[in-house]
């Protein structure tokens, strides 16, 4: 994985985690711009930043370099998806995939 997938790895894991931009800032002290920025890849998080992010985010460290081009890491991240995920948006999920894999 290169670093310059490393904000979009950061974008991905607050989302799932629900969390915007802001209230992970907050959790984790950042300013949400340098949130964005992480995201982004303006800036790259220091080794202590990833920290925290990982443990704010509830996920390995080594997640945020994953290369989600590998069919075991996908299947990692979609059943992290799905373990995190609400009865109503396992429903959503669960309609997704039906209407996805249901197309020529």
């Amino acid at each position: 994985m290169q670093i310059s997938s490393l904000g979009p790895a950061i974008r991905r894991y607050r989302k799932v985690a629900g969390l915007t931009q802001a209230e992970l800032g907050e959790k984790t002290g950042f300013d949400p711009k340098t949130i964005s920025r992480f995201e982004t890849g303006t800036y790259t998080p220091s080794i202590e930043a990833l920290f925290l992010l990982a443990n704010v985010l509830d996920v390995q460290m080594k997640a945020f370099f994953a290369d989600m081009a590998d069919e075991d890491e996908q299947r990692a991240y979609l059943f992290g998806v799905i373990h995190k995920a609400t009865p109503k948006d396992l429903g959503k999920l669960i309609a997704a995939v039906d209407q996805a894999l249901s197309k020529p």
